[in-house]
């Protein structure tokens, strides 16, 4: 009992987590040791710990989170205002949420954000990844148009009209994606044993408020996506926060492991909302770097059906609101800058070099 209490003692929970950062600064310096005794070390106790706890759940752990952490904050501010007088009140309150600030960034880095410093995927699939040029970018638009309106003409033949339900979702859609992604990981020599979730939030437009249509929460470990989220959007997401999950922080590699692992698989479904998600990507950057050509040559050649799928998501996204869009944009590219991303949000973009750089490996 007397361990217990030391463990929150305030200096303790301040001390916890500067260590924590001093070794997250040691564990980017030496990116070949944190691979080897944390995401394929430790982390692999952490995922099957999270697995034993949690992954029976018939709910989101997430919301148990929450709960926890709303009644630890509501005791706080009750033993808060037990002090005696308004300064020893203040200094009560500002110690303790110090503390529990450093609690909640080591146990952080300690559950799962050492992952950032790892090995880069890129390098240890010996990918070369670099900006495409303007041939390189409308060849791959091009490709993966072929792709989508392939793969869509299995599904829908040739109706038009949007793919909108769940109706070509498989059975047991959680436990497909997952073993997708673990697949894929373990042809590529990645460790992906553990029973990741990936679990739909409440209400509708939850995530989608603070600018997420997925998040991964490292203090119980499974990838959380929002409900309002389309259906065709829904699977790669799914994929995403899963590779989050199996021990991978960079966004564009995340999103390039979505596509890698659903892209080709058997079920037409899954290839399609891969292959259209990372379409958007490509018409995106298209887009913004030519707009003149996309709009003259490009636009009028896209199939209908694929346009209506995607007119059909952005009505749909368009339902809910953000809150404080921009302030949510500096504070998560901070964010991902401070793990060591220095493109900030702009690495979500940067799927697009991993995926061609994969494609002229012929994989």
């Amino acid at each position: 009992m007397n361990l217990v209490r030391k463990c929150f003692q305030p200096a303790n929970g301040i001390l916890f987590g500067l260590l924590a950062i001093a070794l997250n600064v040691a564990a980017h310096r030496f990116p070949a040791n944190t691979e080897a005794w944390y995401s394929r070390g430790f982390y692999l106790w952490v995922r099957k710990a999270w697995e034993w706890l949690f992954a029976w759940m018939p709910w989101p752990a997430f919301y148990l989170f929450w709960i926890c952490a709303v009644a630890y904050l509501g005791y706080l501010g009750y033993k808060t205002w037990a002090q005696k007088s308004a300064v020893s009140r203040l200094g009560y309150l500002l110690v303790r949420l110090l503390a529990f600030s450093g609690f909640m960034v080591g146990s952080f880095f300690l559950l799962w954000g050492y992952n950032y410093a790892r090995t880069p995927l890129a390098k240890q699939l010996f990918l070369q990844p670099e900006p495409l040029d303007s041939l390189q970018l409308w060849t791959a638009l091009e490709r993966e148009t072929f792709e989508v309106a392939r793969f869509r003409t299995q599904l829908a033949g040739g109706d038009t009209l949007p793919l909108s339900g769940q109706q070509l979702w498989p059975v047991s859609v959680e436990d497909t994606v997952r073993l997708a992604v673990q697949q894929w990981l373990k042809s590529q020599g990645f460790p992906a044993d553990s029973k990741v979730r990936g679990r739909m939030i409440k209400p509708d437009g939850l995530l989608f408020s603070f600018g997420a249509s997925g998040i991964y929460w490292p203090w119980v470990g499974e990838g959380n996506l929002e409900a309002g989220m389309h259906p065709l959007r829904v699977l790669p997401a799914m994929a995403h926060e899963m590779s989050h999950a199996y021990g991978f922080g960079d966004e564009g590699v995340c999103n390039f492991i979505a596509y890698a692992a659903l892209a080709r698989h058997n079920n037409p479904y899954l290839a399609y909302v891969a292959h259209l998600d990372y379409w958007g990507d490509l018409a995106r950057a298209c887009r913004q770097q030519y707009p003149a050509r996309f709009q003259t040559s490009f636009l009028p050649r896209i199939p209908v059906g694929i346009l209506a799928d995607e007119e059909d998501i952005r009505q749909q996204h368009a339902r809910y609101q953000e809150l404080a869009p921009a302030i949510r944009y500096q504070v998560y590219d901070s964010y991902l800058k401070a793990q060591g991303i220095a493109s900030g949000m702009l690495n979500y973009n940067e799927v697009i070099m991993l995926v061609e750089a994969w494609q002229r490996r012929g994989y």
